[in-house]
């Protein structure tokens, strides 16, 4: 649970620069809102990483910063050690100008939420299967500096509504050594165990990362091919790891087997405990399907929405923005699944006046 001074640092956080310098706020002693001073922060703060023996090893990159404000603060709000490990944006034939920049790197609010941030050396072909490996390895060496006892791994297109369940995870996952969001495994075998949301004790987390490595250092053919949550599996089986199995699982409705990626936000351990959301699945889910979007307080409006696509911008975020659901409709019948479903109709098409309530 979070303490009262890590809220404090969070608001201080927010401080607008321009309004105030730092002598004003806390050169001076406890002359500030916040009743912090700078002895304050040289004396509480400076050793962070020993204050807990929970370290969140979040994988980020640029697509991610929809959501990564709201993502950072909810797992921040844990009371437990950040990293951000974000995948380095700069190839040779990218981020030629100032927009670049802005458009795929984090800005001062999430660096002021995560603890650390951590940029790997530049990887090339697919980001989510070589980025995200690197940008865990990096953050693994980090984290071993310290006196973690688990490693919570998470990405950041994913939040908790309630972070004070970590806690209570931790007491779930007991004697085993790591446990997944979703998992098909049973006890009699070891099935598809998905990594975006995984808490591991840290023994079990260096040899998963050692198993991956090993196989992922160099792509040979057979293995370049495959992704965190095949390998996670494979090293779970070759370590001879216990797995604690979530009592609940998230359920696809629509056939009953596991859904790894959470699209429908249903219930499950991790969203019971936590209030686990997987942004990303449930903003895709809900295009195709027409279903209700995540909620506004996920989505970054930054500088009018700038992290988003021209086409997201004129129509889901302007329901966002001004609450008339006839973009929203129209969202929905420009995404819908099978394709042959899709409409590209006028705002007008679905009435002359703005519509601000669900049904009408």
């Amino acid at each position: 649970m979070i303490n009262e001074f890590e809220k404090k640092l969070i608001e201080i956080g927010k401080i607008d620069n321009n309004r105030c310098g730092w002598d004003t706020y806390f050169y001076k002693r406890r002359n500030n809102e916040f009743d912090v001073s700078w002895g304050d922060l040289c004396l509480n703060y400076n050793s962070v990483p020993y204050n807990s023996d929970v370290c969140f090893v979040l994988t980020s990159y640029w697509r991610h910063l929809f959501w990564l404000k709201a993502s950072l603060l909810s797992y921040r709000l844990t009371g437990k050690f950040v990293i951000c490990a974000y995948d380095n944006p700069f190839k040779a034939w990218d981020m030629r100008n100032t927009f670049d920049m802005k458009r795929h790197m984090p800005r001062r609010d999430h660096f002021q939420l995560a603890h650390c941030f951590v940029f790997k050396h530049m990887t090339y072909d697919s980001d989510k299967r070589f980025g995200s490996l690197w940008d865990m390895k990096y953050a693994q060496n980090i984290a071993n500096g310290f006196n973690f006892k688990y490693i919570f791994l998470g990405t950041t297109d994913c939040a908790f509504d309630n972070p004070d369940g970590v806690d209570k995870i931790i007491e779930i996952l007991g004697d085993g050594d790591l446990m997944s969001v979703s998992s098909s495994s049973t006890s009699q075998a070891t099935g598809s165990v998905h990594s975006n949301s995984v808490i591991f004790k840290i023994d079990a987390f260096n040899k998963v990362m050692d198993y991956m490595m090993l196989h992922f250092k160099v792509p040979i053919i057979g293995y370049g091919c495959k992704n965190t949550d095949t390998m996670l599996s494979e090293a779970i089986l070759f370590n001879k790891l216990k797995e604690t199995i979530a009592p609940k699982q998230p359920i696809y409705p629509k056939d009953g087997s596991v859904d790894h990626y959470c699209c429908y936000g249903q219930p499950s351990t991790w969203k019971d405990t936590l209030g686990f959301h997987n942004l990303f699945a449930e903003w895709i889910t809900a295009a195709e399907e027409g279903l209700e979007p995540p909620d506004k307080k996920y989505v970054d409006d930054f500088d009018d929405y700038f992290y988003f696509d021209e086409s997201d911008r004129n129509l889901i975020c302007q329901y966002y923005k001004t609450g008339d659901r006839r973009y929203l409709y129209r969202w929905w019948d420009v995404n819908r699944l099978p394709e042959t479903n899709r409409k590209n109709l006028s705002i007008e098409s679905y009435g002359k006046e703005p519509i601000y309530k669900k049904g009408e």
